[in-house]
C-alpha cells in the first residue's frame, strides 16, 4: 500500500559537529511520563506493558497563525488546542536556505537528499523545511531542527513554523521536544496506509506510526517464521499497519479510535518481536492491516466519554462481523490462524498477525 560533506552555520542555529550524528541525547524511558492535558504518552512500555494511545501521527498545538503559508488562524495564546493528525508531506517541498533540493528520499528510516551533485543525510538536512498538510487539509510548514539516532533508527527534532515561533510538532516530554521518524507514504482519514512515492511521513513516537516503530515493526525490515522444518521470510510492514490498529483500537478498521491515551496493553506476536508480559488478562483482540479479525471484548467499556453510545455498540452497528462470537471456532484462540501452526500459509491480508490483552477498563 513507497558538496562534499557539508557543514554550514545557520541564521537559526549552530551544527556543533559534522559527520555521523549523535545518539539522540532524550531519554526515551522517561517517555511515560503523562501530562495533566493527557496529550504526551509513551511508546515503549511502563512495567512491561505496552502504552496505547489515539493518535495515528500526532499533532497537539495551540492554535497560531501560520506566516507565509496561505493558512492562518488564531493567536497561540487565546486559541483552544488544536488535535489533528499529520498526513502527507510532499519530498518536492523540501528546502534549504530557502533554495529547493533537487531530489529528497527515505532509505529505511533516513531522510537523504541531493543539493545539485551531492548527497545530504543526517545532520546536513539540519535546517530543511517541508511542507505538510493535516488531515483537515491546512498546510502547514515544518523544519528539521535536529537528527539523531536511536538503535539504528533516525529520529527527527521536527518544528510547526508559526508566527508565534517554532512548536515541536510531537510535543515535549521532560522539557525536550518528542522526536518523529520518517517513513514513505501516508496515512488517510479511515487511518489506512496510502503506499506514494511522492509523499512521507513524520510519524511521532509518541502516536500510533511511529510508536510501531519503536515497539519493532520496522516496516523496511523482514523477519524470519518457522513451522517445523520450513521457514517464510515476512515483511514487517504488514505487522506495522496491524500494530497502528492495535494501538488505537481501531476496531472496525474505519479510522475511528476506541481508547484513550496511556491505557496499558500487553502485545504480542508469533514473531517474537513483541512478547507477552502475561498479566493474566484476557484476549482483547487480534489485529490486521484492517482492523480487528477477532474481538473478544473492548478496551475501554466507553473510551470516549462524549461518544452518545459505549464501544462495543459501535461495533456491534458497524462491523459486527468481527466480534468473535460470530465467528465462533475462528476466533478460538488455539486454533486461530493467527498462530504460526494455522496461518503459516495464509495471505498476511487475510490472518491476523498481532494479540493484545486487556482487562475492560471502566
Amino acid at each position: 500500500m513507497r558538496i562534499s560533506s557539508l557543514c554550514y552555520l545557520s541564521t537559526l542555529f549552530l551544527i556543533g559537529a559534522c559527520g555521523k550524528e549523535p545518539e539522540l541525547a532524550l531519554d526515551l524511558s522517561k517517555l511515560n511520563l503523562i501530562e495533566s492535558n493527557d496529550s504526551q504518552v509513551n511508546g515503549f512500555s511502563v512495567n512491561g506493558f505496552s502504552v496505547n494511545g489515539f493518535s495515528v501521527n500526532g499533532f497537539s498545538v495551540n492554535g497560531f497563525s501560520v506566516n507565509g503559508s496561505g493558512t492562518s488562524g488564531s493567536s497561540a495564546s487565546d486559541a483552544p488546542p488544536r488535535k489533528n493528525d499529520l498526513a502527507s508531506i510532499k519530498f518536492e517541498s523540501a528546502a534549504q536556505n530557502g533554495q529547493a533540493l533537487s531530489k529528497v528520499w527515505i532509505k529505511q528510516s533516513t531522510l537523504e537528499a541531493s543539493s545539485g551533485p551531492s548527497k545530504l543525510t543526517g545532520a546536513q538536512l539540519i535546517g530543511v523545511t517541508f511542507t505538510a498538510k493535516l488531515l483537515d487539509g491546512m498546510s502547514i510548514p515544518l523544519r528539521i531542527e535536529d537528527v539523531q539516532q536511536s538503535s539504528g533508527i533516525s529520529l527527527y527534532s521536527v518544528a510547526v513554523l508559526s508566527d508565534a515561533g517554532p512548536i515541536p510538532l510531537c510535543g515535549t516530554a521532560n522539557g525536550s521536544p518528542v522526536p518523529a521518524l520518517a517513513l514513505n507514504g501516508y496515512w488517510d482519514k479511515t487511518s489506512s496506509y496510502v503506499e506514494d512515492s511522492s509523499s512521507f511521513t513524520f510519524g511521532c513516537i509518541n502516536a500510533a506510526v511511529g510508536k510501531c516503530v519503536m515497539w519493532g515493526y520496522k516496516p523496511w525490515e523482514t523477519a524470519a517464521e518457522c513451522r517445523n522444518n520450513s521457514c517464510r521470510t515476512r515483511n514487517l510492514q504488514d505487522w506495522h499497519l496491524a500494530c497502528v490498529r492495535l494501538v488505537r483500537a481501531d476496531y472496525c478498521g474505519d479510522g475511528i479510535s476506541h481508547t484513550r491515551s496511556g491505557t496499558r496493553i500487553n502485545v504480542y506476536d508469533q514473531l517474537g518481536i513483541q512478547q507477552s508480559a502475561n498479566p493474566g488478562w484476557a484476549m482483547e483482540a487480534e489485529w490486521r492491516h484492517d482492523g480487528a479479525a477477532c474481538i473478544n471484548h473492548t478496551r475501554w467499556i466507553q473510551a470516549n466519554s462524549a461518544s452518545t453510545q459505549d464501544d462495543l455498540a459501535y461495533v456491534q452497528n458497524f462491523c459486527p462481523d468481527r466480534l468473535s462470537s460470530a465467528k465462533g471456532s475462528r476466533c478460538d484462540a488455539s486454533k486461530s490462524i493467527y498462530n504460526t501452526q494455522f496461518g503459516f500459509n495464509k495471505s498476511t491480508d487475510e490472518r491476523p498477525l498481532i494479540r493484545n490483552e486487556s482487562p475492560q477498563y471502566q
